[in-house]
């Protein structure tokens, strides 16, 4: 009975301590994986904080850049670098930082509609209602919509004709008021009374944020053809937006290889076209501001900034007016398909 009972003790200490092992390497495995996330997390914090640093670089690099060997080329050679389209790629001692340029130009300020007064800029309302216009939106509607914007960045709540000042934007569900100065980023025009989404995606491509109250020349010399209304709405001066567009398309189809040297080639051009009241003023032949994509790797992590750089071809520094965070601030592209040898663009929308 003794030795009976000595196996049967014996052979619940061997149950258990196979239960302990198990249980202790199950520990140990769910010990192991908590160690190996904690090294990946550090690992990716490590690589991020870095990753950061090397932005904060990159953007010194772009500055000293558009200063010295930028501003040292000429006209057509910035032109050219700025419409091929190719990001400059420096490599690092673990990864790789991109730079893109954009000719800032070939987008319209939001912030110009009002002044460094926080006045209307009526020129610059009605430049945005033709490029209302010109993405198919009638014309009562361009004007309330660029009414509107105004209202959201002047100083005061006396509401512009069909605009929309607090009493509007507080009716809203959830309400809010309006901001009453400039645009941090072109994604707050999202914000305003009659726009939707898919007029958002419609603009999109061609709006941004700048110093406000500035209107740079739109330089015709690095335009791309996607970008015509752009061209068009800035010669202004018609009853209908559409009525520059011939002239627009004129610039843009005589343009020499090398770029335009001088404003009266411009003039004769548009004279050429005989439509009456277009205004070559607001188009220029030289690169004043530049939009800057910066897109820093670093083993797993990734750092997405933009800039916006004016005052280009000036004496002083290139002054920094406006910088964002991830790809979302980037200016989206306008893509193209290729239909045999011809270029065909394709809705923004």
């Amino acid at each position: 009975m003794m030795r009976r009972g000595s196996k049967k003790e014996q052979g619940t200490v061997l149950l258990t301590t196979l239960l302990i092992m198990t249980i202790m390497a199950a520990i140990t495995v769910a010990l192991m994986e908590d160690i190996q996330i904690a090294v990946k997390r550090t690992i990716n914090v490590q690589a991020y904080a870095q990753a950061d640093w090397q932005a904060d670089g990159a953007e010194d690099f772009v500055r000293a850049y558009l200063t010295t060997d930028f501003a040292a080329l000429p006209e057509a050679g910035k032109a050219a670098l700025l419409g091929a389209r190719e990001p400059l790629v420096l490599p690092t001692l673990e990864g790789t930082i991109t730079v893109t340029l954009k000719d800032a130009s070939q987008c319209f300020n939001l912030n110009a509609l009002i002044n460094s007064e926080g006045q209307e800029d009526t020129d610059a309302v009605q430049e945005f209602a033709r490029i209302a216009e010109l993405l198919g939106l009638p014309q009562n509607q361009a004007i309330s919509l660029a009414n509107a914007l105004v209202d959201w960045q002047d100083a005061d709540q006396q509401q512009s004709p069909n605009g929309a000042e607090d009493g509007t934007y507080l009716r809203k569900n959830p309400p809010y008021r309006t901001a009453d100065t400039a645009l941090r980023g072109p994604e707050e025009l999202r914000a305003i009374h009659g726009m939707d989404e898919d007029l958002w995606e419609l603009f999109k491509p061609f709006v941004c944020t700048g110093r406000t109250g500035e209107r740079p020349p739109v330089n015709v010399n690095s335009l791309p053809v996607e970008r015509l209304l752009i061209l068009a709405a800035a010669l202004g001066g018609t009853e209908n937006a559409a009525d520059a567009v011939p002239a627009a398309s004129a610039l843009l189809q005589q343009r020499p290889q090398t770029g335009y040297t001088s404003q009266e080639q411009l003039d004769n051009i548009v004279m050429g076209t005989e439509v009456e009241g277009l205004n070559t003023a607001r188009i220029g032949i030289e690169v004043t501001s530049v939009f800057v994509e910066v897109v820093t790797e670093l083993g797993p992590a990734e750092r997405v900034r933009s800039y916006r750089f004016d005052g280009l071809g000036l004496d002083d520094t290139p002054q920094l007016t406006y910088r964002g965070w991830g790809r979302e601030t980037f200016r989206p592209e306008i893509e193209t398909q290729i239909d045999g040898e011809s270029e065909t663009e394709v809705d923004a929308r």
